[in-house]
């Protein structure tokens, strides 16, 4: 039976949450009739062939206008007598569970929020639609304890559900030495210390290249270092593309640097293109990626797990010019993999053994099961 689904999100701008939710409601529609709802509907980097409702009220900094589109999403439930709505990140979840009709409603918890460290009213704002969603859906398992742990979340009420990459691939032998990592130029995304581990990188490897892809506020700053660096000639800010598998495939591997993740895109996705892969032990989905598990503790060196390689996390490391001990350590992963055949082609092989776990038809498969169940 055909059931009317609403799914709600502030755009879809490039982002891991836009993306997954363009992605997912896409899947959906195929045998449900499903309605998108956005705060800014104007800029997209994602698709939804669908019908899209913008409720502009959402982005107003005026609470009073927002508490109006609280009012319009209920309105707009009503109307196409919404059987589940779906929301990703803070805000929207609010906005989900207060426009409430006779809808089921369910959140999407898409990061580790008390390591990101939201303001008090957001805060307060998670734990209100917790209390008041019918299911709570967390990207990886980490999130999943954070919310139980931090944020009052009903354990009955909550399900893991990852991300999926679209196809996994198979990249050619032969490739330069291409480091490549992927993401919103953000302060918590750590780039600053990947640039800073390439100073000591090319010492070792002295063609070695890094292509940093996205966009965001920090580009200035870290153009900025890369000059004071002299790394100009080994750092390449691609900025956003829709042909990211071509730099993939250009690629020898994959280094993320965040201190905090819900469940990373670009990662699964380098994998999927057989990329060795190298990622912060810090909270949310990296460990659980690489290694199968949750790590709670921090550690303070590398751990050669089963899929990829995990380093200390950089969290309060910002902003300093000097090298860290984490930096030495994260720019010694990097040269081993450019020069150890061994262990760069077993991380290889396990990359795409492992990106086949988050297969679209998987993943999918426990969206369907969470919304027919109902």
């Amino acid at each position: 039976m055909k059931k009317n689904i609403l799914f709600l999100i502030e755009s879809l701008r490039d982002g891991g949450s836009e993306r997954s939710i363009s992605s997912v409601a896409t899947e959906i529609a195929k045998t449900h009739n499903v309605l998108l709802v956005v705060a800014n509907g104007k800029e997209k980097d994602y698709d939804f062939s669908g019908e899209i409702i913008e409720i502009k009220e959402f982005i107003s900094k005026n609470p009073f206008k927002r508490l109006f589109g609280i009012r319009k999403l209920r309105k707009i439930k009503k109307k196409y007598n919404i059987d589940i709505s779906i929301s990703y990140l803070t805000a929207y979840n609010l906005y989900n569970v207060l426009s409430r009709y006779k809808d089921k409603v369910f959140i999407s918890i898409r990061n580790h929020l008390s390591t990101k460290k939201e303001g008090i009213i957001a805060r307060y704002g998670t734990i209100c639609s917790n209390k008041m969603a019918d299911k709570i859906i967390c990207c990886s398992k980490s999130v999943e304890i954070d919310q139980i742990d931090n944020f009052k979340a009903n354990k009955s009420k909550t399900i893991v559900i990852e991300n999926y990459v679209n196809e996994v691939h198979y990249k050619k032998n032969k490739c330069k030495n291409i480091i490549i990592s992927v993401g919103r130029l953000t302060k918590h995304k750590g780039y600053e210390h990947i640039i800073k581990a390439m100073s000591l990188v090319i010492k070792k490897v002295p063609d070695a290249k890094l292509f940093i892809l996205g966009r965001g506020y920090y580009k200035d700053y870290l153009e900025d270092l890369v000059n004071k660096l002299k790394l100009s000639n080994n750092i390449e800010f691609i900025g956003y593309t829709n042909d990211i598998g071509n730099y993939y495939n250009k690629s020898k591997l994959f280094v993320l640097a965040s201190d905090y993740e819900g469940f990373s895109n670009s990662l699964v996705e380098a994998m999927s293109y057989s990329l060795p892969v190298i990622a912060t032990n810090s909270p949310g989905g990296n460990s659980e990626i690489l290694s199968e598990y949750y790590y709670k503790t921090e550690i303070n060196k590398s751990i050669h797990s089963k899929y990829g390689i995990l380093i200390p996390a950089f969290i309060n490391e910002h902003n300093t010019y000097k090298i860290t001990k984490d930096e030495r350590i994260l720019a010694k992963e990097i040269v081993n993999l450019l020069i150890n055949k061994k262990d760069y082609n077993y991380y290889k092989n396990k990359s795409f053994e492992r990106s086949k776990f988050y297969s679209k038809r998987k993943i999918i498969d426990k969206w369907f099961n969470i919304i027919e169940e109902e």
